[in-house]
């Protein structure tokens, strides 16, 4: 059996010749400054729009009520 698999065996760790390497030590960049959220301007209003029928919502419309509506447009 070969030295290092009965070194392995053993539970010692096996590293290969290091002579002549060299390391570059870590550097750590500041991290960057994180995007900012683009402003939203709010009309109160939704649009739902097919072809040239526009139905305006109120931006308070629910969810649910929303989904009826574009499945009513649907083809």
């Amino acid at each position: 059996m070969s030295d290092w698999r009965r070194m392995a065996r053993q539970g010692k760790l096996v590293l290969p010749n290091l002579d002549g390497m060299d390391f570059v030590p870590v550097e750590i960049a500041a991290p960057a400054p994180l995007a900012q959220p683009l402003s939203v301007t709010s009309s109160g209003t939704l649009d739902v729009i097919k072809g040239d029928v526009i139905v305006r919502l109120d931006a308070a419309t629910p969810a649910t009520r929303v989904a009826e509506i574009a499945r009513a447009l649907a083809p």
